[in-house]
């Protein structure tokens, strides 16, 4: 099949005039899970730049790593820049979302073997090698259910799996197991198991609603530092998918996990017995 390049849909662009933002993970985390989560918080990432005026063109052509899938990247807008000023670093920019090509935002993926460091170029140098792969009927919002091996997925996101009750999530999650969440910001973890009719599921849709699913340490944390701490810092991991004979050892899988990571211990870990 002849490949059809993104040049011959998105006639009107001038690539001298845009710079081309390749926004990959770093220490904010995975541009694609903020997509999802939060558009704002995405609009963020295109106004920021920690110590260079990076994006020193007029337009910016931003693209989100797809890491489902490899080489890919998901069409995130055309932003103007309407003011910059250094002094403001890390944000230095103010920008605004273009309505040409808006229909394709969150739709269009793109194949581009992009490996280089740099993460804002020049578009003029790689427009033209830009090949359409993929148009979605609507845009993404969910991420792939990954399997129980690689569950691992920050607090915005499962946030976001849940207001959408994403079915493929759901099913899946609706067992019982041994679930570790982490604080990313100081590195303790506590480890909890799910044991009810809806198993992790449910368990997890505590912790989205409030935060701390009841537990003793954990309610102390967003008691003293807010529910946006939360939102921000806290990732789950699904240790252990329990079903059949294996559902009355759970007590034990829990404690076997709770000494493995040490999450008993006050300066690593949250859990109490």
């Amino acid at each position: 099949m002849k490949e059809i390049l993104l040049s011959s849909i998105f006639q009107t662009i001038d690539p001298a005039a845009y710079k081309v933002h390749f926004a990959r993970k770093d220490s904010g985390g995975e541009p694609l899970d903020v997509y999802i989560s939060d558009f704002e918080k995405w609009k963020e990432w295109n106004r920021y730049s920690k110590t260079r005026n990076d994006f020193n063109r007029d337009y910016i052509f931003s693209l989100i790593s797809f890491y489902p899938e490899q080489d890919t990247w998901l069409f995130g807008g055309i932003w103007k820049v309407v003011a910059r000023d250094m002094s403001k670093v890390p944000y230095p920019y103010e920008v605004e979302l273009v309505d040409d090509y808006s229909e394709f935002i969150g739709r269009l993926k793109i194949k581009y073997p992009y490996k280089d460091r740099g993460t804002r170029v020049n578009l003029e140098n790689h427009f033209r090698s830009f090949v359409v792969k993929e148009l979605l009927e609507e845009p993404f919002s969910t991420v792939a259910f990954p399997g129980y091996r690689n569950v691992d997925v920050p607090f915005t996101v499962l946030e976001s799996i849940m207001k959408k009750d994403a079915p493929a999530w759901k099913d899946a999650l609706s067992i019982k197991g041994i679930y570790l969440i982490t604080d990313t910001k100081t590195g303790k973890k506590y480890v909890g198991k799910a044991d009810g009719e809806h198993g992790i599921w449910q368990r997890w849709a505590d912790y989205i609603w409030n935060g701390h699913g009841g537990d003793v340490d954990l309610k102390k944390l967003v008691e003293d530092n807010g529910f946006d701490y939360v939102r921000q810092y806290y990732k789950f991991s699904l240790l252990e998918a329990i079903t059949g004979w294996d559902e009355y050892d759970i007590d034990d899988r829990e404690s076997y996990w709770k000494r493995v990571l040490l999450s008993r211990m006050e300066d690593v870990g949250h859990n109490k017995n």
